[in-house]
């Protein structure tokens, strides 16, 4: 089988899976990269759905709305511990692409072709489309060709750099195409030995001379058709190449607590211009995923969702109607989850979890 991105059916997500695993795979490392300190948190969440196994950082919190200082927050499990954040990077993507369109560097109708070179796996925008195209295919359908599109038209070292100011335990580095290019060894040119090594060489680099070689990876992706990435990243993840410290080195990371403070500040379009602002709040409103009928009442949820093999994150910020701005991130990796079906299945009851502590910590 190969790697699909696709519209969950019964909730606006995208997921990608992995269908018709049978092997087993090594366990994440004992000793998983850390960033930071571990914060203190005023609550705890309530005990996990039955259905989540693997390994599970979550952190909410009450942010001033002002200063988005953190008022009051709750968390779960190893939060200073980098996981990776899946698809909820194509937000600060978009995000970063609307900043460029306020500096005049990029217009809302600017035009972007899809060529065998910029095209990734699975579902894909062809021709040529405009930015605000591209930026809602990469947030309602999670696109991966739309989301590689916009990230270089940033500029992938820019990006990456603006991020890491932003947030120092988020690290976004690589394309999506780089990313599985490089997971499925296809990237030996660039990384000069087997895949486990050149992975765990590349993520001991100082972040600069990182960078360095995640620009070259990039570029070298491009070299590769969608198609043959795609078959590349099947075998590696049904293949005996498969090794969870690969996925950390080449994926885009952060931490529990990282990732929320985050999300507080860019879902909130806090540095955009109203127009642009109103571009990506709008988009973010129908992003995935929270409750259909949501108990918690709230004047806008931003929310974006990435789910994988063995992996599940979640992000959102909640505005209420009395001011108050709430911030999460769930991150969840290592699951014993193997089946697409079962992996999405889980989002609506983490979903249902996600609110339940949110209220909590409103009540608090």
């Amino acid at each position: 089988m190969a790697v699909h991105w696709f519209a969950c059916p019964r909730m606006v997500a995208v997921c990608l899976i992995l269908s018709g695993i049978g092997a087993a795979t090594p366990p994440l490392p004992t000793l998983a990269p850390t960033c930071g300190k571990s914060p203190t948190v005023d609550l705890t969440p309530s005990v996990l759905p039955p259905v989540v196994t693997g390994r599970v950082a979550f952190y909410a919190a009450e942010y001033d709305p002002a200063s988005l200082r953190v008022l009051r927050s709750m968390g779960l499990g190893r939060l200073n511990e980098v996981q990776p954040i899946a698809s909820t990077y194509k937000s600060l993507v978009v995000e970063a692409a609307l900043r460029d369109v306020d500096s005049g560097r990029l217009r809302l109708t600017t035009l972007f072709t899809t060529t065998a070179a910029t095209r990734s796996i699975e579902a894909y925008p062809p021709g040529t489309n405009t930015l605000a195209f591209l930026a809602k295919r990469a947030i309602l359908q999670s696109d991966n060709t739309a989301g590689d599109l916009l990230q270089r038209a940033v500029g992938t070292q820019r990006l990456a750099r603006s991020i890491r100011d932003r947030s120092p335990c988020t690290t976004v580095l690589l394309t999506g195409k780089a990313t599985w290019a490089a997971q499925g060894d296809l990237q030996g040119a660039v990384l000069n030995g087997d895949l486990l090594a050149g992975a765990q060489q590349y993520a001991a680099l100082p972040f600069e001379e990182r960078l360095a070689v995640a620009t070259r990876l990039n570029a070298n992706a491009m070299t590769f058709t969608g198609p043959e990435v795609e078959r590349a990243i099947d075998s590696y993840f049904r293949g005996p190449l498969y090794d969870a410290r690969i996925d950390l080195a080449f994926q885009h990371t952060s931490t529990a607590k990282a990732y929320a403070d985050l999300t507080a500040r860019v879902y909130g379009g806090n540095n955009l211009k109203p127009a642009t602002r109103r571009v990506l709040r709008t988009l973010l409103d129908q992003g995935c995923c929270r409750p259909n009928t949501p108990t918690l009442k709230a004047t806008y949820w931003g929310a974006k969702a990435g789910s994988g093999w063995r992996l599940l994150t979640l992000t959102g910020r909640v505005e209420t109607p009395g001011g108050r701005i709430f911030a999460y991130a769930y991150l969840n990796d290592g699951s014993d989850t193997l089946e697409s079906e079962d992996m999405e299945a889980q989002i609506p009851a983490v979903v249902a979890w996600v609110e339940r502590n949110l209220l909590v910590l409103a009540q608090n």
